[in-house]
């Protein structure tokens, strides 16, 4: 790229504002954080935008004093989208966080059909429709879903997978009371049908574990961010015994890199793995052995591992992002958590 077209780029995208919803999650904060970086305006939403314990620290990335607007907004009440929408080129939608309970607690695995779909699925649907029906009042014809990997399991499964072919059967997994995973296969249904019939480009990306530095230190409790801090310490973290199975994990910059591209590329659309490939989980332990004391880590695996799930990465490659290896994520990630990055 010539310096004159930096300068054109530059320019179009400090006069571009890009909605992210979900500001103050794990993705969403590192979007917005990706979008500020970019240079463009980014109006945020959280829902609650005078909590201050979140607040501080997205208003403390660069360039937020003079280019971050964060708004409240509910996903259960589209109206509430209007503002943060009006004006915008794109919304990143964020904020369809995985629900693991009823409403009353009650573990996902343990309702019935008509809690799972009411209390687990039916919230994400609407709550991604609800956004994409403010998007199209505001005349917003950019639309970047974050889904999950688990909406590409075929019912028979495959050795490599790929975006296109390999949809999870919604059926198969109600059946099997994985409402949590079902959520993102009917979400991206509804989400696919209603770009349709409104002129909206979408683009859906899949990640599934993402490691790297964090935006608000309470990513740090949950999932493998509490677990390798866990590690870190000498302390047991979420296996007490290496797993037989696989997981597939990409730097959280990278992913955040994958969505951007995915808004910048006008040729892009459908789905994305976001996602460096999958690992044997104690080929990880093994990485994170190299970092940490030993007196956390689980008991070696007995026996062999599964065979890890291979993925198609052509349309992933498509979007002109590099990525980091997996090695590579998990160094990086254990040394910012050493280097004690919220004090």
């Amino acid at each position: 790229m010539t310096t004159t077209q930096e300068t054109e780029t530059t320019a179009r995208r400090r006069a571009t504002t890009v909605c992210v919803a979900g500001a103050s999650g794990l993705v969403g904060s590192n979007i917005v954080r990706a979008c500020l970086e970019a240079g463009y305006r980014v109006n945020g939403t959280l829902r609650n935008a005078d909590d201050i314990e979140r607040v501080e620290w997205l208003m403390g990335l660069p360039g937020a004093d003079e280019r971050l607007t964060l708004f409240s907004a509910d996903m259960a009440d589209s109206e509430s989208f209007d503002a943060p929408l009006k004006g915008a080129d794109a919304v990143f939608i964020a904020c369809l966080v995985p629900i693991y309970h009823g409403v009353d607690g009650t573990p996902a695995r343990e309702l019935d059909d008509e809690r799972g779909w009411a209390e687990i699925i039916r919230p994400i649907e609407e709550g991604a429709l609800n956004i994409m029906r403010a998007a199209d009042r505001q005349d917003v014809r950019n639309v970047i879903i974050c889904s999950s990997t688990s909406s590409t399991n075929p019912p028979v499964p495959v050795p490599v997978k790929n975006e296109i072919d390999h949809v999870s059967d919604v059926d198969q997994q109600i059946r099997a009371k994985k409402y949590t995973s079902a959520e993102k296969t009917v979400m991206e249904a509804s989400a696919r049908k209603f770009a349709e019939a409104h002129g909206q480009r979408l683009c859906i990306l899949m990640p599934t574990l993402m490691p790297g530095p964090v935006i608000l230190p309470e990513h740090l409790e949950h999932g493998f961010h509490s677990t390798l801090m866990l590690l870190i310490h000498g302390r047991p973290g979420q296996h007490e015994r290496v797993p037989a199975g696989s997981v597939s994990m990409l730097h959280i910059h990278d992913v955040a890199a994958l969505f951007l591209a995915a808004y910048e590329n006008p040729n892009a659309s459908g789905r994305y793995y976001a996602v460096y490939e999958s690992w044997p989980w104690r080929d990880v332990y093994a990485e994170v052995a190299r970092h940490v004391p030993p007196d956390g880590l689980p008991k070696p695996l007995e026996g062999e591992p599964e065979v890890p799930t291979g993925f198609d990465f052509t349309r992933r490659d498509s979007l002109g992002v590099p990525l980091r290896d997996i090695p590579t994520i998990l160094r990086e990630t254990i040394e910012w958590m050493k280097s004690r990055p919220f004090g």
